[in-house]
């Protein structure tokens, strides 16, 4: 059902979208009932223009379904960290990660291990959970710049944010582009080997300019028992993933083996649950994960009312129009991405907005695998360098560097725009001398 919404409609609704979430970010408040101002003023909208009630509701209704998989995400999240975290499964591999650590190459060897990390539990704040804070202990220890570091460790934890199956972002940037996860793999890997080697290049040089650092007392690799065990879900994980089995069932065998390796070394049950629901110190439980899951269905039923009723479409032509190249609309989009960034305190609503309200242009005009790949490099991205999006706030938290100290030396986050634009330029090239 399509009308025509007035530029000052659109913006009241997305004020009452916006504004309450950006409260909710400043005072720690759940995002969920914060997006229930916004999701309401669409509701409003569209009612006042004529829709039915019926239209409304099942819309909504319609929006909360298609994100039911992204909800599901989360709360496999919530139980695996905390299942192989309670197993020493994370020890083991933190351990395995710092005996190989040299002084001399810390940052570059920090972005890498954060790299590795986040690619394999596919979450920024998990990876930075899970090894940012003995590699910020360790830095510190060696006199490695503190802000330095932390952007190595937050550049390598979004590669995973932005690139890995694994990752909540991946998935959602998969479902607003209308691809399967193999598609929209395929299609953000290219971009991603040039980035990745790039930002390990210039932190390489950065170590090879810094003064000599004093070595670390020796770390001891894990004995090879417990590391054979502690590899086994890891690599099951992986393994079916690559096998294309359901998410569903990736991710019950991995938080199975993990928690029957828990047992094997001594565990009890009754901790095992109370770590799953409250998480630890370092990861969050279940009970942390529930609130995001619930922002996920509401930002869903927001998103399914903009994009049923087209209300961002004649804005979107505006923008667009005249966009006669490849290089020409990713500029465009990249700016378009950073604005609804920069006013948005979580990464979630970015991608779905932006994605599902460019797709039918991006399909029309060049496809919908390049929309992804330039939101992958653009939006993904940009949540860990505003200062109040709450994927930051959480970043900074967990390495205890300020985000506005850690963005400029977060090399990864600040290129992917940089090569996306570059990238398409080439394409578009190559097209035309084709």
């Amino acid at each position: 059902m399509t009308h025509t919404y007035s530029t000052r409609l659109i913006a009241v609704v997305f004020i009452c979208a916006i504004a309450p979430l950006m409260t909710a970010a400043a005072f720690e408040l759940p995002l969920g009932p914060a997006m229930l101002p916004g999701l309401a003023a669409a509701a409003a909208a569209i009612l006042y223009k004529g829709a039915p009630v019926s239209f409304v509701s099942r819309t909504i209704l319609k929006g909360m379904s298609r994100s039911r998989a992204i909800a599901w995400l989360l709360v496999f999240i919530g139980l695996l960290l905390p299942a192989w975290t309670y197993a020493g499964i994370v020890d083991d591999l933190n351990q395995l990660f710092l005996a190989g650590v040299h002084p001399g190459f810390f940052l570059t060897a920090s972005f890498l291990i954060a790299t590795v990390m986040s690619l394999t539990v596919g979450s920024a704040v998990g990876s930075l959970s899970i090894v940012g804070i003995p590699l910020i202990g360790a830095g510190t220890a060696l006199g490695v710049s503190p802000f330095l570091l932390g952007g190595a460790l937050v550049s390598g934890a979004f590669v995973g944010d932005r690139t890995s199956p694994l990752s909540s972002s991946f998935q959602l940037l998969a479902f607003a582009s209308g691809l399967t996860t193999r598609d929209h793999l395929r299609t953000i890997t290219p971009t991603l080997l040039i980035s990745v080697p790039l930002t390990a290049c210039l932190f390489l040089v950065i170590d090879l300019l810094s003064a000599p650092r004093t070595g670390l007392a020796d770390e001891a690799m894990p004995a090879a028992g417990p590391l054979f065990l502690s590899l086994l879900p890891p690599l099951l994980l992986l393994g079916l993933i690559v096998r294309g089995k359901s998410m569903y069932t990736c991710f019950t065998a991995a938080i199975a083996a993990g928690s029957a390796i828990a047992f094997l070394r001594g565990g009890d049950p009754i901790s095992w649950i109370i770590v799953l629901w409250r998480g630890t110190e370092r990861v969050n439980g279940l009970m942390d994960m529930l609130p995001f899951v619930l922002f996920i269905l509401i930002v869903g039923a927001f998103c399914q009312l903009l994009e049923d009723t087209d209300m961002l479409q004649p804005l979107l032509k505006k923008v667009f129009h005249g966009s006669e190249s490849l290089s020409t609309a990713t500029l465009k989009t990249t700016g378009a991405a950073a604005s609804v960034a920069l006013v948005s305190p979580n990464q979630s609503f970015p991608i779905l907005l932006a994605g599902r309200t460019m797709l039918p242009y991006w399909r029309q005009s060049y496809g919908a695998s390049h929309l992804a790949r330039i939101l992958a490099d653009s939006t993904v991205v940009f949540a860990g360098l505003v200062p109040w999006s709450l994927l930051a706030i959480l970043c900074s938290t967990i390495i205890q560097v300020p985000v506005t100290a850690y963005a400029p030396a977060a090399v990864f986050l600040w290129l992917s725009p940089f090569v996306t634009a570059a990238y398409s330029s080439w394409l578009s090239a190559s097209t035309r001398h084709s």
